[in-house]
């Protein structure tokens, strides 16, 4: 149902949003402004690379950008951050931030009702071939995105979208891509920085909302359904993978502009709605956490080997695993490196270094958490660089550490151990080297509950 809302910015009355998407209504702030939500005052008070102090109703939390988080849900409203003046700073092109015009860009909605109506919006890829989606790809909006995964030196990109895994199905006819909406195809365009000239980018716009419009990036130009001026209906097929012979995947966006978008600019004014793909899937918008009892995770391994699943992002619950980091880490993840199938997490004294993202963590370790259930697992990890020499001190939850001095493309497992869980978290530690400034080094974990 479309309906206005109308607040209050510092006491001057408007009657309506910067802009919104389905049932979200984003709000440009700087810090000290506040909006008037359903009678609820949403106020910025502070922000601190990606995290930022609002003050909703009487409660006052932290909450990070959204790249890809979950909202939280207080007061009879929902509530994310889409965006920030400092993860703006990240990105090599700002035009995808283009949205963001103030300190911080807020999304609220009602919490009696979904972000997106499952009635008129569907998830945009299709189920019938047995399509699952994990949530936790690399590729996420506004996500620092690394343009060469083989060196820690390079240029850094902000992702725009949401890039789904479909290596399985690159150039074939599966995991068909559907209409979100009800929408119209603006354009078809071939994609020439694909050598083989098989790829395309297709734009559609909203039928509902003018001014909102979706990129479909990395179509298989063979199996397009779709042409200029076509209407389609919510759950229309649209076209299905391009892949090379190493990965395939299609990318995914939602822009919000005045304008038309031309296709080498399709992706400027990127809407960060992570949360609303996140609950078209999973159908609810809470924070679920996901629980394991035995697994093996890989870090930083190449695309077509993870699934593009670098595991070097901060901890999210609804993973259920993921790095402890804070407010001293703008990029919310580690650095990681790739050589031919292997991979591993960098970590060191100060990430990202020589780029805007650069940062100190304060503490001589790295911890990375894993929710489980209580009981006795049995643990051990392969540490080490794939390019550099490593020194790395690994403990499981506190106990008997293990200390590895390796040389450069050296990897080596640690022993067994068997630890007793309590708390619900399986926690590993890495302390590095921060005087000889040697890097630790982390490319898998294989646990076990014992039974």
């Amino acid at each position: 149902m479309l309906f206005a809302v109308f607040f209050q910015v510092n006491g001057q009355t408007a009657d309506s949003a910067d802009f919104r998407w389905g049932n979200g209504f984003y709000y440009n702030l700087n810090v000290g402004e506040s909006v008037t939500f359903k009678q609820v005052e949403v106020k910025l008070l502070k922000v601190e690379n990606h995290y930022n102090q609002l003050k909703i109703g009487e409660d006052t939390l932290w909450l990070k950008v959204a790249r890809r988080s979950l909202p939280e849900e207080l007061r009879g409203i929902r509530v994310f951050v889409a965006d920030n003046k400092h993860v703006k700073a990240l990105a090599s092109g700002e035009q995808v931030h283009g949205l963001l015009t103030k300190d911080a860009l807020v999304c609220i909605s009602e919490l009696n009702g979904p972000l997106l109506d499952p009635d008129r919006y569907t998830f945009p890829v299709s189920f019938n071939d047995g399509f699952v989606w994990n949530a936790d790809e690399e590729s996420y909006p506004f996500s620092l995105y690394k343009s060469d995964e083989r060196q820690a030196q390079v240029t850094y990109r902000s992702f725009p979208g949401v890039g789904f895994d479909l290596h399985d199905a690159r150039g074939l006819p599966k995991h068909w891509l559907v209409a979100i909406e009800n929408s119209r195809v603006v354009w078809v365009e071939n994609m020439p920085e694909v050598r083989s000239g098989s790829a395309s980018c297709v734009l559609l716009e909203s039928e509902s909302q003018p001014g909102i419009y979706y990129v479909y990036s990395g179509l298989f130009s063979r199996n397009l359904l779709v042409k200029r001026g076509q209407k389609l209906m919510a759950g229309d097929p649209v076209g299905t993978a391009w892949g090379d012979d190493s990965w395939g995947h299609v990318q995914v966006a939602v822009v919000h502009s005045q304008d038309v978008p031309n296709f080498p600019e399709c992706f400027h004014y990127a809407v960060n709605g992570f949360p609303q793909i996140y609950g078209l899937y999973f159908q609810f918008g809470t924070n679920a956490t996901r629980f394991y009892s035995r697994g093996r995770i890989t870090f930083g391994f190449p695309r077509q080997v993870s699934g593009n699943r670098k595991n070097v992002q901060a901890y999210e619950s609804y993973t259920g695993k993921g790095w402890l980091l804070g407010k001293w880490c703008p990029a919310d993840k580690v650095e990681w490196v790739v050589s031919g199938t292997d991979g591993n997490a960098r970590l060191k004294k100060v990430l990202f270094e020589g780029t805007p993202a650069q940062c100190k963590n304060p503490q001589n370790y790295f911890d990375y958490q894993i929710v489980v259930r209580n009981g006795t697992y049995r643990i051990r990890a392969r540490v080490g660089d794939l390019y550099l020499p490593s020194w790395q001190k690994i403990e499981f939850e506190g106990v008997a550490s293990v200390t590895k001095s390796l040389n450069a493309g050296e990897t080596d497992w640690t022993g067994e151990r068997v630890v007793k869980v309590n708390d619900g978290t399986l926690n590993v530690r890495m302390y590095i080297d921060s005087e000889n400034k040697r890097v630790a080094g982390l490319s898998e974990i294989v646990f076990q509950r014992a039974y």
